[in-house]
């Protein structure tokens, strides 16, 4: 069984897993962790299941809460296209961590990132459900961030960067509220890459997992997939992308505003982690110094 996660990580480790898994009647046996970054996810092999784990707070209660309401409701669809959350009441909540579960779906042959376009062009063309989901909030989840680590006894982030980064979000925050957005607002997905996809084993076609950032916000947070950025994914990828979702994002002036919102979003996990992880800790020195210099050609790199 894997190590469980530190407090100072604020993710929640196996006696929280043990914990969420016997409320919700889950056997946890030989539990494996399949990554940690905002959440701490393990898959069950006795019971195919996969559990997400979230620190316990109001946001994390409030996006579990959302995430399993609207994947419940995007089942009933005629043709679905995100998968349904495991049957049973949940999320669970105890010993400070937020749990949801849902069923083990192969990822294998690897989708494209033009497999993502179809699943999003069907979103994108709902209605809003017909309950209550949070508007799209940039940066909550690195505020957040930022916050615990300003409760550690050593933070991870130096003084002066965090200045910068608060300074910096707060600019962004202002620019995002003053912009119209092309594509118009409806429910997205709010992470979309190709790793939060699985095959449905019944129809063949690929379903979207992970929809604890799911909102009412601008379509165009999820075509971000298809914006150059310092992963440097291929330009041929990311056009046949958009050419299959049918709207070429980087036509559009502010193109540039989502992909510095959506970077500087994605330190919030290596914050977390940094202090349990040294690759964790240099990646996020190297991504913080890599901004503050505006320094494009920097490749970043996902840490496991």
């Amino acid at each position: 069984m894997p190590r469980p996660t530190s407090q100072d990580s604020g993710l929640p480790g196996l006696l929280a897993l043990r914990e969420v898994c016997r409320l919700f009647g889950a056997d946890p046996a030989g539990a494996r962790l399949l990554h940690q970054r905002s959440n701490a996810v393990y898959l069950l092999p006795r019971d195919q299941i996969v559990v997400r784990l979230a620190p316990d707070t109001p946001l994390r209660r409030r996006r579990g809460q959302t995430c399993i309401d609207v994947t419940r409701w995007l089942a009933t669809q005629p043709d679905p296209i995100a998968l349904a959350p495991a049957f049973g009441e949940q999320p669970v909540a105890a010993v400070g961590a937020v749990a949801t579960f849902w069923p083990h779906r192969p990822t294998t042959p690897a989708p494209s990132l033009e497999d993502l376009a179809v699943p999003l062009r069907r979103l994108h063309a709902l209605p809003a459900p017909p309950f209550p989901v949070p508007r799209y909030q940039p940066l909550q989840r690195l505020l957040e961030a930022i916050d615990l680590d300003q409760q550690r006894p050593r933070p991870a982030v130096a003084d002066d960067d965090r200045a910068w980064l608060l300074d910096r979000a707060r600019t962004l925050i202002d620019v995002f509220a003053a912009t119209a957005f092309p594509l118009g607002d409806g429910l997205v997905h709010a992470d979309a890459h190709s790793e939060n996809l699985v095959r449905d084993p019944d129809r063949g076609h690929w379903l979207l997992i992970d929809w604890d950032s799911t909102c009412l916000g601008p379509r165009e947070l999820d075509l971000l997939t298809g914006i150059p950025d310092h992963f440097h994914e291929p330009e041929a990828d990311r056009t046949r992308f958009l050419a299959a979702y049918g709207y070429d994002i980087l036509g559009w002036p502010g193109w540039t505003l989502l992909r510095d919102i959506t970077e500087l979003h994605a330190l919030g996990a290596y914050i977390r982690l940094a202090p349990d992880k040294p690759a964790a800790a240099a990646e996020l020195h190297h991504r913080v110094r890599s901004l503050r210099t505006s320094d494009r050609s920097a490749r970043w790199h996902a840490i496991p």
